[in-house]
């Protein structure tokens, strides 16, 4: 009885029409009943626009951290991101804290105000080296992935570390102590090769074997009924490169990739734009004949150096691709950071021209898909 009348209480006030049928299925079966929703939204959603996402945008922004109900994006456009970017690493040590100083007790909380609010957690995981002990970009050694799978040596204390996930998952409960949906966007930019699970560390095969070990794990195992699973690589220069370390439909519900540009001469913008067409391309085309969401998992230009970036080059690629989100990278709080941010903030000079860039008629922030 609960579980449908949270379901009733989603579809009226979270997007999915009231008397519309489910039309798509996450890929855990089990999945709870506002996963179930959420994933059907999300293909509303995408045909009305794409979504605006930022990284810990209510955890902290440029030379602030921790003030309750802020946000630079909130600062500038007068309202939060529609999908708002988490980082699980070290939250598998028992740690309290995430790799940019974030207590996963707040992001606990700013979750469920999130998901208060109509809007959408994304959650990636830059997980430490279990083999070293090193980060996520410790790549001294490339027999991690081969060690953590089924048989290896580290594989039960890698379990352990999955069990911390989960139990992390299924504390994400909303007001009326129901599980809050969230998108998990595990072992990413996995076609570069800078982290222990990257394409310089292990073959095709153990990577597959490692993402439908860890979904499996999740949801056999540990009964975590409350995620889309989000496969996101670095860009690539293929079709057949993007694919080749696919895990298989039956293992993502969401399909997407991480692009950044490097600078603002021409030669960076012209391969930025060819990367980012090539990609969606890609990711679009697939989505459509097999019914997964595309998103663009980061993207962004440091410092936004680019005055114009967000009218002139990042919207004239979206408007031409039905994409459900583009997320943003984060804007550091530290001290010895201050140039490490992707969205402006107040006084900025790019300032308005992200304005300019959300006001267009199909960018969505956190209000436009709240009905």
């Amino acid at each position: 009885m609960g579980n449908l009348y949270f379901l009733t209480l989603f579809t009226c006030f979270f997007g999915l029409q009231e008397g519309s049928q489910i039309t798509y299925k996450p890929i855990d079966k089990q999945a709870n009943l506002a996963t179930i929703s959420l994933y059907n939204n999300l293909f509303q959603w995408k045909a009305k626009g794409v979504m605006l996402g930022h990284q810990d945008d209510l955890a902290y922004g440029h030379s602030w951290y921790k003030e309750p109900g802020r946000s630079d994006v909130k600062d500038l456009a007068g309202d939060y991101p529609a999908v708002i970017g988490w980082e699980l690493g070290n939250l598998e040590l028992g740690a309290e804290r995430n790799l940019d100083s974030v207590y996963f007790s707040d992001m606990r909380q700013y979750i469920k105000e999130t998901f208060a609010r109509g809007g959408i957690a994304t959650l990636s995981w830059h997980g430490n080296n279990i083999a070293t002990g090193g980060s996520a970009w410790d790549c001294k050694q490339d027999t991690v992935v081969a060690n953590v799978l089924e048989g290896g040596r580290h594989h039960q204390g890698y379990l352990a570390w999955l069990d911390r996930l989960a139990d992390f998952f299924l504390s994400l409960k909303d007001s009326n102590n129901e599980l809050i949906p969230v998108v998990f966007r595990m072992y990413h930019e996995h076609t570069g090769g800078w982290f222990w699970w990257g394409n310089k560390q292990c073959t095709l095969e153990e990577y597959k074997k490692l993402w439908r070990m860890t979904v499996d794990y999740l949801r056999y195992k540990k009964n975590v009924h409350n995620l889309l699973y989000a496969y996101s690589p670095a860009t690539v220069k293929s079709k057949e490169e993007f694919f080749e370390r696919y895990p298989g439909d039956d293992y993502v519900d969401i399909i997407g990739y991480d692009c950044y540009l490097t600078g603002i001469d021409s030669t960076a913008i012209n391969r930025y734009r060819a990367e980012m067409r090539l990609n969606l391309r890609i990711i679009t085309a697939y989505a459509e004949a097999h019914h997964k969401i595309p998103i663009i998992g980061e993207t962004g230009l440091e410092s936004v150096k680019d005055t114009a970036y967000f009218t002139d080059i990042v919207y004239p690629l979206l408007k031409d691709y039905n994409v459900s989100w583009i997320l943003f990278w984060r804007n550091a709080w530290e001290a010895d950071k201050p140039n490490h941010y992707y969205t402006p903030h107040k006084g900025h000079k790019a300032a308005g021209n992200f304005n300019d860039f959300v006001r267009k008629p199909r960018i969505l922030l956190n209000k436009a898909i709240r009905p």
